[in-house]
């Protein structure tokens, strides 16, 4: 008997108008592959997503031969912080915790800071929902039962930027969710103040090791995470399955 290969994903299938699933495995062979989409066909699925470690590479022909179309490369990174980082003098930029009043100025920031990720370089997606998706991500970063924080970077009484902030998943462990600046802010020295200040309200919580998940493509991101202490702690690949 074969065990369940893929997860059901409600909130991408409701935004996305299609039935989307996860695969629950990150190894396969032919054999097991065959298994993934029969299970697939039976739960009627649209869309797979299969995450491979990036050395599998008998996995990845496998899923190459199987129509399965590449559209990411996942880097994680991370940093441990015996001690939080120091902040710069204050200057020109102020960092605070954000609250949803910053709500309207910081969505059309989240509209435009995704462009590179798996939901954009997939066209079967669509930019309207891939750029509402991120928007509504950062609204229920900012909810009142969300377990986390939100860091603003203010420029001339603005909220020019933000980083989201989460305890949970690894236990023990801070993770870093959306980071966003706007254009006009960009060069100012936001991004790399609301890292520290997001360490910093990690330990405050009792978290010292962070991790943060990016977009091989994204160079100037993962140049942003290295400057601030984080190195590659794991390479995987994103692949997307359509039935049609």
């Amino acid at each position: 008997m074969n065990s369940r290969l893929i997860d059901y994903m409600p909130w991408d299938s409701a935004h996305f108008g299609v039935r989307i699933a996860r695969a629950t495995c990150r190894k396969v062979d032919t054999e097991r592959c065959g298994v993934l989409l029969r299970q697939c066909r039976e739960q009627r699925i649209d869309c797979l997503y299969f995450l491979a470690d990036a050395a599998e590479q008998d996995t990845i022909l496998v899923l190459q031969s199987n129509g399965f179309d590449f559209v990411d490369i996942r880097l994680t990174l991370a940093a441990h912080f015996e001690a939080p980082p120091a902040m710069s003098p204050a200057g020109i930029l102020r960092f605070r915790l954000g609250n949803q009043r910053d709500l309207d100025q910081l969505l059309p920031v989240a509209g435009a800071s995704f462009v590179q990720s798996r939901f954009y370089v997939d066209p079967r997606f669509g930019h309207d929902k891939a750029t509402r998706m991120y928007q509504i991500w950062l609204q229920r970063s900012f909810a009142e039962e969300s377990d986390g924080a939100v860091v603003v970077a203010e420029h001339d009484g603005a909220a020019v930027g933000f980083v989201t902030c989460h305890l949970q998943k690894p236990a023990g462990e801070g993770n870093i969710g959306l980071v966003g600046v706007a254009e006009a802010a960009r060069g100012l020295g936001c991004a790399g103040g609301m890292l520290k200040y997001a360490a910093r309200w990690f330990a405050s919580q009792g978290m010292v090791r962070l991790n943060v998940v990016t977009q091989g493509r994204n160079i100037a991101a993962q140049r942003l995470y290295q400057r601030n202490g984080f190195v590659t702690r794991s390479v995987a690949l994103w692949f997307h399955k359509w039935f049609d």
